[in-house]
């Protein structure tokens, strides 16, 4: 009789051995699967916002959205500005805004908006640079035309000494950035040569600057 008791508690112990095994067994499976799944949701979550990184940028305040035009991608703003006629208006980027973020802009806090400008390039170039510098400039005038500011190019004048206007001089160099040499006179200087050359980051770097100040200015 006690024999068989034991024997019936050896039993007892080891059914029950045998269940916490598996129950042991089960929890590391049931964790296993809720790591898995954690893992494929953050896995999700950063492919989600990497790609909107790439779609959907800020710089200078002023958001910007990708978008691809037969072969070419651009850079749209989404913030918009009211221009003296009450409409909104915005502009494309062919540079990427992170790419402009890096151009230097010497003395940028002090670049004021200004009812006349004007421009002249260096002297026997033409920054025609595969067609660009034709985007480019016409870009840039559309600007200061919805801005209420004026831009001529004229090679006859130059820098204020009083800095009555900004005066901008676009010229070749071995990289692309913007100097200020004078009391609202600047340097755009353009990395290339004729042939081919960073006209358009040089000159939406500088929108971009104008852009955000009106902005600033409007709000």
């Amino acid at each position: 009789m006690i024999k068989e008791k034991k024997q019936t508690n050896i039993s007892k112990k080891k059914e029950e051995l045998e269940n916490k095994r598996s129950e042991n067994q089960e929890n590391k499976i049931l964790k296993m699967i809720f790591s898995i799944v954690g893992l494929v949701v953050l896995l999700i979550a950063g492919i989600y916002f990497y790609t909107q990184s790439q779609i959907n940028f800020t710089y200078k305040n002023i958001e910007f959205q990708k978008t691809k035009i037969g072969e070419i991608d651009f850079y749209e703003t989404k913030t918009l500005a009211t221009a003296d006629d009450g409409s909104l208006f915005g502009f494309r980027l062919r540079t990427k805004p992170s790419v402009l973020e890096n151009i230097p802009f010497e003395n940028v806090d002090e670049l004021r908006l200004m009812k006349v400008n004007g421009y002249t390039y260096e002297d026997n170039k033409t920054f025609d640079c595969e067609g660009d510098g034709v985007i480019a400039m016409a870009n840039l005038q559309r600007l200061f035309s919805k801005q209420g500011m004026s831009v001529l190019r004229d090679p006859n004048s130059g820098c204020d000494s009083e800095g009555r206007y900004n005066y901008f001089t676009l010229k070749y160099g071995s990289a692309t950035e913007i100097n200020e040499i004078g009391p609202n006179c600047y340097e755009i200087v353009i990395q290339g040569n004729d042939a081919q050359c960073q006209i358009l980051p040089a000159t939406e770097k500088l929108m971009v600057e104008l852009y955000s100040r009106y902005l600033s200015i409007k709000q």
